[in-house]
């Protein structure tokens, strides 16, 4: 690619470099891979991560230029483009109900290989570009309808800079986590370094005060804490991953407690390994969970994140492997996709969102205001949820629907009695009646026209 397309990138930066030079530099100097050998290098390593994970189509999937194509020739059809670097599964199950509509069409840009197989079921068309810079060169001319950028924690929500800069076309910023609502900026360098975590402030500061529209899978206090911090201008949609009847479980299984008369739970999500620090990942740190759920004779299984790379999930979670070889009551398991996940979830009595915040966590707005997948995918498997009651939004909703069991951190250790003091067969059919709600079939129109009203 040419110097003139490299120095026409750069300057479109400069905006950013009046207002932040530390942050101009990241970006032109960490993040946007100008220099062709660097470039290189990441597009062989690209390779090899995209082999592992799909083979060879992974590798050859499709070309830039049949990309562009899909952008900008017409079809009749309104084009959303989304772009990330680990799509959530939010973007999956949005892209399939805007799909069953006539008038749209979505592509996804990715960076991360290990979902590819899946997300290419559920988009129009998915491309996974090896560097920043090919993605650069991409939204300079890229001609969709809306771009639809999705955050991470501290990753990809500098992405955001780049579409707002690069592309003309209006930019709707999701987040996935609000950095600021996890932590605080000095507890995030010493986990994802001082650029990134630098970079991350600051964009989400950018997105809040230049995206055209903001999507939160948070309550309403969340946006009301996001506008009194910045200067945000542009609409909120409180947005989540809502209930897909594609992924309910819809055969007959029988539970684990029909076949031993015992309380079998299960939790699927992120787990943090002991090595992380207590202060950001205590919550998701489950090793004294474990002994306090199993030593009351209940069973527990933990499906860890399907975004884990599967080549590292022994790596990463060898401390929960070893719990679990001592522990006949307690299963470490690889994560499940959607379409899978519910299925093998409806073989358990209780969905769990309990969480230890007694061991110094640090994550107090966030907890107060999130509404996790996890809760969504509970309810496609048709299991109760038994939740802590810090987590106060998800909280509010189990009440307000009698589909689950909400707990102090106190009565944690007397769920095997607490438990049957419920009645079970009631809370299933509470968490039936509130799928339709609580689906992306009754809640899409709203993403759709907040699309159309930007």
């Amino acid at each position: 690619m040419s110097m003139a397309n490299t120095n026409s990138i750069k300057e479109k930066f400069s905006p950013i470099q009046k207002l932040n030079s530390e942050v101009y530099d990241i970006l032109v100097h960490d993040k946007l891979e100008f220099n062709p050998l660097v470039r290189l290098k990441k597009s062989a390593k690209q390779s090899v991560r995209r082999y592992k994970a799909g083979g060879l189509k992974a590798v050859f999937h499709n070309s830039l230029k049949q990309l562009m194509n899909r952008i900008n020739t017409p079809s009749g059809k309104k084009k959303i483009l989304y772009i990330t670097i680990t799509p959530s599964f939010n973007l999956l199950r949005q892209s399939i109900y805007i799909r069953k509509k006539e008038d749209y069409e979505t592509i996804l840009l990715m960076e991360s290989p290990w979902l590819f197989k899946l997300m290419e079921q559920h988009f129009d068309a998915v491309y996974m570009y090896d560097t920043y810079y090919e993605l650069a060169t991409i939204l300079k001319e890229a001609k969709p309808f809306i771009i639809h950028v999705q955050g991470s924690m501290l990753g990809s929500d500098f992405l955001c800079i780049l579409a707002r800069l690069l592309n003309e076309t209006k930019v709707v910023f999701e987040f996935f986590d609000v950095p600021s609502l996890c932590i605080a900026k000095e507890d995030g360098m010493p986990v994802w370094g001082k650029k990134n975590t630098e970079l991350g402030f600051f964009a989400e500061q950018y997105a809040c005060e230049n995206a055209h529209g903001i999507i939160l899978g948070y309550s309403y206090e969340a946006a009301k804490i996001l506008k009194e911090r910045y200067c945000v201008k542009a609409p909120v949609l409180e947005f989540h991953t809502y209930v897909c009847s594609e992924f309910v479980s819809k055969q007959n299984t029988t539970r684990y407690s029909e076949e031993d008369g015992k309380i079998h739970l299960v939790y699927g999500g992120n787990v943090a390994p002991s090595n992380l620090p207590q202060k950001i990942f205590a919550d998701v740190q489950f090793h004294e969970l474990i002994k306090g759920i199993t030593k009351q004779g209940l069973y527990f299984d933990i499906y860890a994140s399907p975004h884990v790379s599967p080549v590292k999930f022994e790596l990463f979670f060898s401390d929960y492997l070893a719990i679990s070889r001592e522990n006949n009551l307690f299963r470490l398991k690889k994560g499940l996709f959607p379409d899978t996940a519910a299925h093998e979830f409806s073989r358990y009595d209780f969905g769990m969102m309990v969480y230890l915040f007694n061991q110094g966590t640090f994550l107090n707005d966030a907890l107060q205001t999130r509404l996790p997948g996890k809760f969504f995918l509970y309810l496609e498997a048709g299991l109760p949820i038994v939740i802590s009651e810090e987590l106060a939004y998800v909280a509010k909703i189990v009440r307000e629907y009698e589909i689950g069991i909400v707990v102090r951190q106190a009565e944690i250790d007397n769920l095997s009695k607490i438990i049957p003091g419920y009645h079970y067969e009631q809370l299933k059919n509470n968490v039936i009646a509130a799928r339709k709600e609580l689906s992306m079939e009754t809640h899409i129109e709203k993403l759709l026209k907040f699309y159309e009203n930007l």
